[in-house]
């Protein structure tokens, strides 16, 4: 896996680079004091992993993780363990404590590894199996992947680089927009509305010129979406 070391300190970038180049499985492109060069290198470069301090001067790790992509994986490295719950805000993948032991680092590093993995075997299927052919698919949430039925959806809210996915029973919040989490999902049966929802046509209940009901929540049509949700409604009523 490709990585990078983004960290103010020099005696920490020294011990990360140490421990990176221990582990074969990783290939070290870059370390980075300055939150900043971190971020033009990533611009143009394939990275899949980032050991990303938090308290930095120049910037706060948190929000530099907010500013990368989704896919590339995060593991923080940081003295203070109250950033613990904050964490889990931009999904990252492990929380590692300084002093880092070796043991710790090569569990995150397996985490990376395994993370990895199921991602590429998920892509694979997609790949090979049309999304209609199957019920369900793995999101991630909370450093965790879900299986989550396509019957059990209800409808899917954005909320800028998030997406709240209404089930039968419960919410799941993901780190993906919307549109990303729209694209695996079966067009057979999933229809946006709006640039606020995705709903599950079988769950729709009434619909008329301005709003879906879905349960007990009217969810607003966007103009541009009208004509499209209208076609496939009368497609689907014939």
């Amino acid at each position: 896996m490709n990585c990078i070391v983004v960290d103010d300190e020099p005696l920490a970038r020294e011990k990360l680079k140490l421990m990176v180049a221990r582990d074969t499985s990783l290939t070290l492109l870059g370390c980075f004091g300055n939150p900043v060069s971190a971020l033009e290198f990533l611009a143009i470069n394939t990275v899949e992993l980032i050991f990303l301090d938090i308290q930095m001067s120049a910037c706060n790790g948190i929000e530099f993780a907010k500013k990368v992509s989704p896919e590339i994986m995060i593991v923080f490295t940081t003295a203070y363990t109250e950033y613990a719950i904050d964490s889990y805000q931009v999904n990252a993948l492990d929380y590692l404590v300084k002093p880092i032991h070796e043991s710790r680092f090569m569990q995150a590093v397996q985490k990376a590894k395994d993370h990895s993995d199921l991602v590429h075997a998920q892509k694979t299927s997609y790949d090979h199996v049309s999304k209609a052919d199957q019920d369900y698919v793995f999101l991630r949430s909370q450093r965790r992947y879900h299986r989550v039925n396509y019957a059990d959806i209800w409808y899917i809210e954005s909320m800028k680089d998030y997406s709240i996915l209404h089930l039968s029973g419960h919410t799941l919040t993901v780190g993906m927009n919307i549109k990303a989490v729209c694209e695996m999902l079966p067009p057979e049966f999933f229809v946006r509305i709006s640039r606020a929802y995705v709903v599950n046509f079988s769950k729709v209940s009434s619909i008329d010129h301005h709003d879906v009901q879905i349960g007990d929540r009217q969810l607003m049509i966007g103009n541009a979406y009208r004509e499209k949700l209208f076609e496939l409604y009368v497609h689907r009523k014939k």
